[in-house]
């Protein structure tokens, strides 16, 4: 069996680990380091996305255990694709922040690695629990990396952005604490064949779960009307951090794909709406130029984020 599914995952654990040892005092050699594991991670990414252009599936069963029970990552052309976005983001995210941005606060790079981790996770898991785990993984690290070189903004933007999370993170528990009740299984393979056999009473409970985990990853994507909390958090952010938020979110778009067309079906075309939809909608009480300061993506790739903040006195 192939161990090619779990390197993602495990590259980036062990690059967060062994920075922590080198430490901060260490800035030459955790940069390069970092940069190493992020530049393999993405060589990485490619080779699996080779390994999956011939359609097939590659199951992987961590420890052997089998499905049910054991964690399952998947391997296909869509989760490979995500783990490629991630790897080219993080690399470009890291050569910027090698510039200064990460010098502005303690363990940039150890956070960084550690919401790969959790990001790749989440794109290659094939159960709902594990899903939840590989979200709170990077959510933790997401918290620390907006925190970073400190500040009020980012100190109030933060608050909105954990107090949101946290709350959808208690609704995805709940969701999938009810999916296992009627289902008795969380493997995203085997949900559709389990939902065609539940008891007609136990239909209310599966569409309350269903529902439940479209607002949950809603959330996470920053989908309308769910979204309010980006348009705070981006500008705080620095540059680099900002980058690797795109990607957040668009795992969350990918979670609504996965889980929603393996037990709903048909809803994909309305997420696809809703990422379109929020920011236009969001964005569109701003003025011009609070409108740049507000959107993360433009400030990411401009590499402007840190710089003076647009005046936003009413009427300039």
């Amino acid at each position: 069996m192939t161990h090619s599914p779990v390197l993602p995952i495990l590259l980036p654990l062990l690059t967060a680990a062994l920075l922590v040892i080198v430490g901060d005092a260490r800035v030459r050699r955790g940069r390069t380091l970092s940069l190493a594991s992020g530049a393999a991670q993405f060589a990485l990414g490619v080779a699996l996305l080779v390994l999956a252009t011939d359609d097939s599936r590659l199951v992987y069963e961590v420890g052997r255990w089998p499905a049910p029970f054991g964690i399952v990552l998947v391997l296909d052309r869509l989760s490979a694709l995500m783990v490629v976005l991630a790897g080219i983001v993080s690399l470009a995210g890291l050569i910027h922040a090698i510039a200064g941005t990460d010098v502005r606060g303690r363990h940039f790079h150890a956070f960084w690695h550690l919401q790969m981790a959790g990001l790749n996770g989440a794109s290659l898991t094939g159960d709902l629990f594990n899903l939840f785990v590989f979200f709170e993984v990077l959510l933790a690290a997401s918290y620390c990396l907006l925190l970073h070189g400190h500040g009020p903004d980012r100190a109030r933007a933060a608050v909105h952005y954990v107090v949101i999370n946290l709350v959808a993170s208690a609704l995805f528990l709940v969701a999938v604490s009810l999916l296992y009740g009627v289902t008795g299984t969380l493997n995203l393979a085997h949900l559709p064949e389990r939902l065609a056999q539940i008891d007609p009473a136990d239909l209310p409970l599966a569409a309350s779960a269903a529902l439940m985990l479209i607002a949950v990853f809603a959330v996470k994507a920053a989908l309308f009307p769910l979204g309010f909390w980006l348009t705070d958090s981006y500008p705080a952010a620095s540059a680099p951090v900002a980058c690797l938020f795109a990607i957040m979110t668009k795992v969350g778009a990918y979670a609504i794909f996965r889980v929603h067309v393996a037990t709903l079906g048909g809803v994909e075309g309305l997420a696809g709406l809703a990422i379109a939809a929020g920011p236009a909608t969001r964005y569109a009480e701003a003025t011009a130029a609070q409108l740049f300061d507000r959107t993360g993506y433009s400030r990411a790739v401009l590499g402007t984020a840190d710089a003076a903040p647009v005046d936003r006195t009413p009427g300039r």
